[in-house]
């Protein structure tokens, strides 16, 4: 595994590290977004709420509609900083219109109607929260490890360092895609970043992407990674990518509060019409029930990028809920301290020391490391049980990550965690 420089001088509330904030006195206005808050995964998860001001201080000081560093919103449209939403039906990659505007105090409320109209005719409320989205993930991921020196997605980076001008073109019902969502950046910071929420039509009406928070953090982890990652790394066959999207996915989407670590969590349920314990976009759901889902490596041989995915994310998903066990839940996706904040950390420092060409097994490794730059190595056997269930054990091997054949499963883990038993009968 090759060395690497930890950059981001913050990545949370981890003892002794403070929050980054050079602008301490910056009074943005405030604005309002009626959208469904964060982890509601989608209209059949739950209800939405008018929210004000939910932009963090620390990781967007200025607001979210702002881009010069001055107290005062610069665009009154669903455009700022971190993203710049618009409909994009004729799919030049320009807007077709300026789209909503919020007026003087950035009101954005609007009617939605998920089951009863199409997506053209509730425009405004499925842009708004788009934006609220993609702007909640990028306050969410600074906290976690993401942040300027990382290269995130800012167009003024208000002298954090890193290079600024690649806020996130977030192009909604967009006309090049169908059933499908997606994100794209270049690997240098300074690039331009864009994601693409098309139109599914497995319902009657149509169904918008950007009312499945989901889906919008798939897209929005598959730039984040090929940031971190840097050029052409993930590209290789056996590639643990997916994976970490899916699983970026799934966190930010599930509340672990009211949850369990049994309960089915499907992505994309909302946009294929199943119900809300479907399977989703995946051959299973995540649950840490090996009968629900019961992937492993040994399931790796001759699967494709998403199979892989499914294996990698299904190991992630067991050991958050296992931290989850262990220090419980902060329901705070953005300053929280809890199992599933400590996840989210491991995996974005994780993703910074992996080799290029990363296999499954690399990414297990680079959890372990990251566990020892973070937390002094005291969740290591939650890593390794979580994979080790999962077929990611010490004897297995991975071979060349350019091939998936020579894959081989073991679910043996260190002679240190063998005793190793959560609540609940769930033992990772």
């Amino acid at each position: 595994m090759r060395i690497a420089v930890i950059r981001s001088t913050c990545i949370g509330l981890v003892a002794g590290c403070l929050l980054i904030s050079n602008h301490a006195l910056a009074q943005p206005e405030p604005g309002q977004y009626r959208v469904y808050p964060l982890p509601i995964a989608s209209p059949d998860h739950g209800i939405r709420a008018l929210l004000t001001d939910p932009a963090d201080a620390n990781a967007s000081p200025f607001g979210w509609h702002d881009t010069n560093g001055a107290n005062g919103a610069e665009f009154t449209i669903l455009r700022g900083n971190n993203a710049w939403v618009y409909v994009d039906a004729n799919s030049d990659n320009a807007p077709d219109g300026p789209g909503p505007d919020g007026g003087a105090t950035l009101t954005f409320d609007y009617l939605a109607s998920p089951y009863t109209l199409p997506p053209a005719s509730q425009m405004a409320a499925l842009a708004t929260n788009a934006f609220y989205l993609v702007n909640s993930f990028h306050d969410i991921l600074w906290h976690h490890g993401f942040q300027e020196v990382d290269g995130n997605f800012q167009e003024n980076n208000y002298g954090r360092g890193g290079t600024g001008g690649d806020s996130v073109r977030v192009e909604i019902m967009d006309g090049s895609t169908i059933n499908n969502a997606n994100g794209s950046a270049g690997p240098a910071d300074g690039t331009i970043a864009r994601i693409q929420l098309g139109i599914w039509n497995a319902a009657e009406p149509d169904r918008g992407a950007s009312y499945a928070a989901d889906v919008v953090a798939f897209s929005y982890m598959q730039m984040a990674q090929a940031r971190l990652l840097g050029n052409g790394c993930g590209l290789n066959s056996d590639t643990p990518v997916i994976g970490n999207q899916d699983f970026f996915a799934a966190l930010v989407s599930n509340d672990f509060t009211s949850t369990t670590p049994a309960i089915p969590h499907g992505l994309a349920t909302f946009l294929l019409n199943q119900p809300v314990a479907g399977n989703g976009i995946r051959a299973f759901p995540y649950s840490v029930d090996m009968t629900i889902n019961p992937s492993t490596y040994s399931d790796s041989v001759g699967a494709n990028v998403f199979g892989l995915g499914l294996i990698y994310a299904s190991a992630l998903w067991d050991m958050a809920w296992s931290l989850v066990q262990r220090e419980g839940a902060s329901n705070d996706l953005v300053t929280g301290d809890g199992g599933e904040n400590r996840a989210l950390r491991l995996q974005i420092l994780a993703l910074k020391l992996q080799p290029c060409s990363a296999g499954l097994l690399d990414g297990r490794d680079a959890l372990l490391e990251a566990d020892v730059n973070l937390y002094q190595g005291q969740y290591a056997c939650n890593i390794w049980n979580a994979f080790a269930r999962r077929g990611m054990g010490v004897s297995a091997t991975q071979g060349s990550t350019n091939s998936t054949a020579d894959n081989v499963a073991a679910f043996d883990t260190p002679a240190s965690c063998a005793d190793l038993i959560f609540a609940d009968g769930f033992d990772p």
